[in-house]
C-alpha cells in the first residue's frame, strides 16, 4: 500500500474533533464515563505490549502487527512495531515511519487536526471528549465497555462507530476499535500494562526523515 495513503488513513481514523459532555447526556452511562475519567487522572504513564488488528471487509483474513506501546502524560504517545513501523504523537507533531519511509506533520496540519488530542483522550479515559452519540456504557466481565456512534469520513468510507474497553480494576484503556460503514475495522489491544513508570524521553523522538540524494 502507498506510504502516503497509510499515513493519511491512520491520521483520518484518529482525527475526531472534541466535544462536550452534553453530547453524552442522553445515554445511561454518565456514572461510568465519570468513573473512568476520574480514575485516569492518577495515570502518568503506560507502557505495554500491544497488538493492532486490521480487518478489511472484502478480505477473508485479518492482518495483525505487534509492538510496544508507550504513553507519557499529558501528550506523548509512541507505538513501536516489531517490524520497524513507528507512530509517534507529541504536542506539536505527528510522525509515522513505514517501510523505511518517514513523514512528520505539524499537529495543526489539516490531515492530523485533532489527531493527538483525540487519541490522548481515549488513552486517558476522556470518553466525553469523543464526538458522537454514546449508544451504550456498561460493565462486561472484567471490562467497562463504551460504544459510540459517529460519522467520520475516511476517504470514501466512514467510521460509523467506536468501541472502547477499559479495565474495571484500574479503568485504563484495554482496547480501541474503529469500525467502518462496510464492517472493516482497526483494533488496538493493549496488554500487561505497566503504569506510572519512568519512560526515556528518547522513545518519543520523531522518525528521522532521510534526505533524498
Amino acid at each position: 500500500m502507498n506510504f502516503k495513503v497509510i499515513f493519511l488513513a491512520t491520521a483520518a481514523m484518529m482525527s475526531l474533533s472534541l466535544t462536550s459532555l452534553a453530547q453524552l447526556k442522553n445515554a445511561n452511562g454518565n456514572a461510568l464515563v465519570t468513573k473512568v475519567q476520574d480514575a485516569n487522572k492518577s495515570v502518568s504513564s503506560i507502557q505495554c505490549p500491544f497488538v493492532r488488528t486490521t480487518k478489511v471487509a472484502a478480505l477473508k483474513d485479518a492482518a495483525t502487527s505487534n509492538g510496544t506501546f508507550y504513553f507519557q502524560s499529558p501528550t506523548n504517545l509512541c507505538m513501536k512495531y516489531a517490524d520497524g513501523e513507528l507512530f509517534v504523537v507529541t504536542e506539536d507533531n505527528v510522525s509515522m515511519s513505514v517501510g523505511g519511509k518517514a513523514r512528520t506533520l505539524r499537529s495543526s496540519n489539516r490531515h492530523v487536526e485533532g489527531l493527538s488530542s483525540t487519541l490522548i483522550s481515549c488513552i486517558r479515559g476522556q470518553v466525553s471528549a469523543i464526538e458522537g452519540n454514546l449508544k451504550s456504557a456498561k460493565g462486561s466481565g472484567q471490562n467497562i465497555v463504551f460504544k459510540i456512534e459517529t460519522d467520520m469520513k475516511v476517504g470514501r468510507n466512514s467510521i460509523t462507530s467506536i468501541e472502547l474497553t477499559y479495565a474495571k480494576k484500574d479503568c485504563t484503556l484495554n482496547t480501541l476499535k474503529l469500525i467502518e460503514a462496510d464492517g472493516s475495522y482497526t483494533l488496538y489491544d493493549l496488554k500487561e500494562k505497566t503504569l506510572n513508570s519512568s519512560i526515556d524521553a528518547k522513545v518519543f523522538e520523531h522518525a528521522v526523515i532521510k534526505k533524498r540524494r
